[in-house]
């Protein structure tokens, strides 16, 4: 598992430049369902080794909440070819990582 926390240039750094998946966990530091969302985060970054996870803090990174219009965190957006391909905030992460990664 690589979970890597990244700023708002290396994220459209990365969705400029590689076309392999990216999934993001968008947060804020310092609440609470930020770090019940980041311990399944990390279990699926465990299961799609292959895959690349970050995360990025919204309070040090505010710019991004209006450019992914993210109004509620803690969310996750998965990038296909720097494109959003699906956006999760309850529920079961695998359930929607699944469809856009396969199944683990």
């Amino acid at each position: 598992m690589n979970v890597r926390q990244i700023s708002d240039w290396a994220l459209e750094d990365r969705l400029a430049i590689d076309g392999s998946p990216l999934v993001v966990l968008f947060l804020e530091s310092g609440r609470r369902a930020g770090d019940v969302r980041r311990y399944e985060f990390r279990r699926a970054a465990r299961e799609h080794p292959d895959v690349a996870f970050v995360e990025v803090d919204l309070v040090e990174n505010p710019s991004l909440a209006a450019r992914y219009s993210i109004r509620e965190t803690p969310v996750v957006l998965v990038f296909v070819r720097g494109a959003e391909a699906a956006r999760h905030s309850v529920g079961p992460l695998e359930a929607t990582l699944g469809p856009v990664l396969g199944r683990c």
